[in-house]
């Protein structure tokens, strides 16, 4: 490679790329976060049912979260290309995909809460969880235009524009969950519903400030369906939707799992779930700035450069998490210590972060890895890997663990990280081959 070469694939390049989006999926967490905080203020079962309600609401949202993974590697191509007119023409289409797509889910407000009992919940567990999931299910439309218009701006290269619509949404969360929650300042008590109400007022922000950051570049094009690049979207996004549905699945099975052994085990792997999100949001930012680099160089007819791209993402990714890992195993109970829960909850999830400290390295390489794969168009191989990995290794080895061995989370976190164990190594064995980079020329669109 060239100098030049080098300095477009560097940690560099993924780090400034990277960071706002960083930055805007730490701001997302921080919603979830302080949620947690104020909720647990309300006692062990509502903080419980807050989570596995969260859990279920990503679940259900998932999908649509993965499609407009297609926008992004699209845009991202044709930016490389130099067409931004259909990338333009992308944008609509993720707004025509988004907002119905939003609207059918939020139906799912009308379902008993008998769903709740299924997942493993008590009847206290169950009420709030219900109660959470029906009023925050109903901002689903608000959540996919949010990531389809943070797509367009992400795959054209602006990851700032997005980052300052989610300060800007984390904000109103923040002033409103006090005030929805506990009814200060003359507002009504609304408890866990609150904190629902509150998260979607902040997204509902969000999608004001995009929209009017991206209608002078749509305007530019017609504004109409095109079922040419619908089927683009759907032919690059899809596998990313069900890798997501189905990964997010297993993961509302293996907190089932960890539900029945009790609300003591739930609410402390609810609280790790939270600390760790930390770690996790800034290596998936490496993630998503690396496919679209990727997908950039793919649109430019440099694929060469991918890999570069991929090894300089790993190191980030690694750089960042193992940087984590370490803090948290020095200072558990400290991470634990602001969501003030009881000492049996507190034990638990101190020790479930000395799990987590391990597999933040292997959680790195997957994240690094997958991402640039995804940015190329190798969308279906990452989904078939990263779906037997979870079904044939987290799901049975958890339920080994915390059911049949008696460990409870721990037993169930443990299986996590042997999850990411196996997958890193698949993914870094296929990055090393050239099957996905043959395979890029051939997934850009039209």
């Amino acid at each position: 490679m060239s100098a030049a070469e080098k300095q477009e694939t560097s940690v560099r390049a993924i780090f400034d790329l990277a960071w706002p989006i960083m930055v805007s999926m730490l701001s997302y967490t921080a919603m979830s976060v302080v949620d947690t905080l104020f909720v647990s203020r309300l006692g062990t079962h509502p903080l419980a049912a807050v989570g596995l309600a969260a859990i279920l609401v990503f679940f259900t949202q998932s999908f649509g979260a993965g499609l407009m993974g297609g926008v992004r590697v699209l845009v991202s191509q044709c930016t490389g290309a130099g067409d931004a007119q259909t990338a333009a023409k992308l944008g609509w289409q993720a707004i025509w995909i988004g907002a119905p797509l939003g609207v059918a889910m939020t139906l799912l407000s009308l379902a008993p809460p008998d769903l709740f009992y299924l997942l493993g919940a008590t009847e206290q567990v169950a009420e709030h969880s219900d109660r959470f999931f029906s009023i925050r299910i109903l901002g689903a439309p608000l959540v996919l235009l949010n990531i389809g218009i943070s797509a367009y701006f992400q795959g054209c290269g602006d990851t700032k524009t997005p980052m300052r619509a989610t300060l800007l949404g984390n904000g109103i969360n923040i002033a409103l969950d006090p005030l929805l929650i506990f009814g200060l300042w003359g507002f009504p008590v609304l408890g866990v519903a609150g904190a629902a109400l509150a998260t979607i007022s902040a997204m509902f922000v969000q999608v004001v400030y995009l929209g009017f950051k991206v209608a002078p570049k749509l305007k530019t094009v017609q504004s109409s369906s095109d079922k040419q690049l619908i089927q683009a979207i759907f032919n690059m996004g899809v596998p990313i939707g069900i890798r997501y549905a189905l990964e997010m699945g297993s993961f509302v099975v293996f907190s089932a799992m960890i539900t029945h052994v009790g609300p003591i085990e739930l609410a402390a792997h609810i609280i790790v779930v939270r600390i760790c999100s930390i770690s996790f949001m800034p290596g998936h930012a490496v993630s998503e700035a690396a496919g679209v680099l990727v997908g950039q160089f793919v649109g430019a007819n440099r694929s060469h450069l991918a890999r570069p791209v991929i090894v300089s993402a790993i190191k980030l990714a690694i750089g960042i998490m193992a940087s984590w890992g370490v803090v948290f195993m020095a200072i558990p109970e400290l991470l634990v210590m602001p969501f003030d829960t009881e000492p049996g909850v507190a034990l638990v999830a101190t020790n479930i972060l000395l799990v987590a400290a391990v597999f933040q390295i292997f959680d790195a390489l997957v994240m690094g890895i997958s991402g640039g794969l995804n940015g190329a168009g190798d969308t279906r191989w990452v989904m078939v890997v990263s779906l037997l990995a979870a079904w044939l290794i987290k799901v049975p080895v958890a339920y080994l663990g915390a059911i049949v061995l008696g460990y409870g989370a721990i037993g169930a976190w443990c299986a996590f990280t042997l999850e990411l164990f196996v997958l890193a190594f698949v993914l870094l064995h296929r990055m090393r081959g050239e099957a996905w980079l043959r395979g890029a020329a051939l997934n850009q669109v039209g």
